[in-house]
């Protein structure tokens, strides 16, 4: 009987203690990874996968715009505005007549808005730097040689316009 008794109290003593401490050591075990260099994340993002999109058609129909691998490529033809590949944060967008697109592009840590004006001629691409890009920014036409940059027209962030 005695042995019971012993074993009745053994058993709730440590339903009462053993869940105490469990929590005790878990908090501690944490902060414990909180401290270690090794556990702790950076705010870097890890490297990205080649980035692909799915093509985008200029509204006259005669001219593509598609990203493969990160780089951007117009009528097939890959459009250099840094070394190695980007990561497009804003698809490209065609202006209306559809000869000219533009998107915002990230590479080495910078951001820009890059302008095609005269696809049909292969003009040059025109990149305008960026000072901050935020993730619902997106570009927009506002005229032949005007591009606003925000998360609506009428919200812009930045305004770009440049000369033939």
């Amino acid at each position: 009987m005695n042995t019971r008794k012993g074993s009745l109290w053994l058993a709730v003593a440590a339903a009462v203690l053993l869940p105490a401490k469990a929590k005790a050591r878990g908090r501690n075990e944490a902060s414990a990874h909180r401290d270690d260099p090794a556990q702790r994340q950076s705010r870097r993002r890890a490297d990205r996968t080649p980035q692909t999109l799915r093509p985008v058609a200029s509204p006259c129909g005669r001219h593509v715009a598609e990203v493969i691998g990160g780089a951007v490529y117009i009528d097939g033809r890959r459009v250099r505005t840094a070394e190695g590949n980007v990561f497009v944060l804003a698809a490209p967008i065609w202006r209306r007549d559809g000869r000219a697109v533009a998107w915002i592009e990230r590479s080495r840590g910078e951001a820009r808005v890059v302008v095609v004006d005269g696809v049909d001629d292969r003009v040059a691409p025109l990149p305008l730097a960026l000072p901050a890009v935020a993730a619902d920014d997106r570009v927009f036409w506002a005229g032949p040689q005007r591009l606003v940059i925000g998360p609506a027209l009428l919200a812009p962030r930045a305004v770009a316009t440049w000369d033939q």
